[in-house]
């Protein structure tokens, strides 16, 4: 077990670290987006002269933010979840439930990342209609995203599998509570 805990706690440094920096994306992100569109609608009905950029901008811009903001709400478990089922086990058999879950989560975005790298390079050739960025730029969200969040669902995969042995150290309040630290 001490080799899987020395990986939680790599992992646990690396994730606070990308934590951080998708907070500051994420933040960034939204002024961009609210600038963006506050010009749109400033330069259209005040103006009278419309912007050609401002809606596919804002629309290129949400694509990373989603992909920026994901892993937070993994982390934090935050996504949309049912809880019925894991509220209704404990001990063993609910970390048993988060292993699996996880599990399918970790296989997921392996597959996204390959995926979006097809994806995205596939579409470096392709550029923007209105400001003629390569798609590769923006395509490159999701596997960037990816990443960060499967490092994030292998930490929560192992605090499962920890949980499996000692329940009190794995997940708990499905993933809210991070076992092993202040509950951050």
């Amino acid at each position: 077990m001490k080799p899987l805990v020395r990986s939680i706690v790599a992992l646990e440094r690396i994730n606070d670290v990308s934590m951080r920096l998708c907070g500051y994306a994420v933040i960034a992100l939204m002024a961009c987006i609210l600038a963006v569109v506050c010009a749109g609608v400033f330069w259209r009905y005040v103006l009278n002269d419309a912007l050609s950029w401002t809606e596919e901008t804002a629309k290129f811009l949400m694509v990373w933010l989603v992909f920026a903001g994901a892993p937070i709400a993994l982390r934090k478990a935050d996504h949309a979840s049912i809880d019925i089922l894991p509220d209704m086990l404990s001990g063993r058999l609910r970390q048993g439930l988060f292993v699996m879950i996880y599990l399918m989560i970790v296989v997921f975005l392996a597959v996204l990342i390959d995926q979006g790298i097809a994806f995205a390079l596939q579409a470096r050739s392709q550029t923007t209609a209105t400001t003629n960025i390569s798609m590769l730029y923006i395509f490159s969200a999701m596997p960037i995203g990816a990443v960060i969040m499967l490092l994030v669902g292998l930490e929560l995969l192992f605090r499962g599998v920890i949980g499996l042995s000692d329940p009190k150290a794995g997940v708990h309040c499905n993933g809210k509570e991070r076992a092993g630290t202040s509950g951050a």
